[in-house]
């Protein structure tokens, strides 16, 4: 183990730069206005540019809020400050969090409404990016966690890498929570914030495992602060496991989703091939198949396509046939 921390470390732990870590992640607070003015102001205008990135659709605008967002910050401090045996300092770092949430979603609703232009939910690919979380997103958000942690207590790792590889996956799914809020979409703030949720445990158990590893769990702890990082560890597993398995129904689900895309387009290629008939118009959605045809010659058969799509495994909930017939001019 003692191998392992060098190597993490590079070394020794340098307690100057675990000092900063505990002042940077709000273990320490020791100028309370700078501190808190600084994570406030970022907080907001992060909140204002993502959501305004988010309804321009604009992934760069988006980039540019994940390097002033500051939420990452606190999380981290929960899991520092639960690893060497803080439990109220960390119960301060959670509740910052928490606040912070608050703060980024109230301003994404407000933006949201005062902006010209609506979100849309269905195609906005900000917003389709971020509302369906897969196990993939659990993996990256662990991997992010560890270099995030990392780098709070190694000098050699530039400050910006935790705020790059993180704040993309923390604020950005809040402004879509309070932007679908206020458009009442449900679903999609609900999905938005399972990423959210992801990323948050994530950093926990990343965060707990590379501070501990460092060694900062072998503090002389009394029984209450040991108690309390004992509990708080065991919430982070159950909340792991919920993650896991709901990221796991979301994934099965995409699975799903493209293999059915996958057959029914087959199928409505067969279906048109060798007729005078093209594809105009092809909608799969919420088990509703909508086609739009264009051709000339004798119309093809929506009953047809709907017994070669049972045959092919295929049972959808509604089969709509739009057909344009093409006149052709001859000069």
């Amino acid at each position: 183990m003692n191998r392992i921390r060098q190597v993490l470390l590079g070394g020794e732990l340098d307690p100057e730069v675990l000092e900063q870590a505990e002042r940077s992640t709000f273990v320490r607070i020791d100028e309370p206005l700078r501190q808190y003015s600084s994570f406030f102001m970022r907080l907001v205008v992060a909140a204002i540019i993502a959501t305004a990135g988010v309804a321009a659709d604009s992934a760069t605008t988006i980039i540019g809020a994940m390097l002033v967002a500051p939420l990452m910050s606190p999380m981290l401090g929960t899991a520092l400050a639960v690893a060497i045996g803080r439990p109220a300092k960390a119960l301060r770092a959670f509740a910052l969090t928490a606040l912070g949430m608050g703060i980024a979603v109230v301003v994404a609703v407000g933006v949201t409404a005062i902006i010209p232009v609506d979100v849309d939910m269905s195609t906005n690919t900000q917003v389709l990016a971020r509302t369906s979380p897969r196990l993939v997103d659990l993996i990256i958000a662990l991997a992010s966690g560890f270099v995030a942690a990392l780098a709070s207590i190694r000098s050699d790792i530039p400050d910006a890498v935790p705020g790059i590889a993180i704040s993309a996956s923390i604020v950005p799914p809040l402004c879509v929570v309070g932007a679908a809020l206020y458009e009442g979409v449900f679903d999609a703030a609900v999905g938005a914030f399972l990423l959210f949720v992801t990323n948050y445990v994530a950093i926990q158990i990343m965060g707990g495992a590379v501070y501990l590893i460092a060694g900062l769990g072998t503090r002389a702890l009394s029984v209450i602060e040991g108690k309390a990082r004992s509990l708080w560890y065991g919430a982070v597993g159950i909340g792991a496991l919920v993650v896991v398995l709901l990221l796991a129904s979301t994934s099965f689900s995409v699975v799903h989703e493209s293999e059915q895309l996958r057959s029914v387009q087959n199928v409505v290629a067969a279906w048109v091939d060798g007729s005078d008939w093209r594809i105009s118009r092809f909608e799969l959605e919420d088990g509703s198949l909508h086609l739009e045809v264009a051709g000339t010659g004798e119309e093809p058969s929506v009953e047809q396509l709907n017994r070669e799509l049972i045959d092919a495994g295929v049972e959808l909930d509604e089969v709509s046939l739009a057909v344009v017939e093409e006149h052709r001019v001859l000069n």
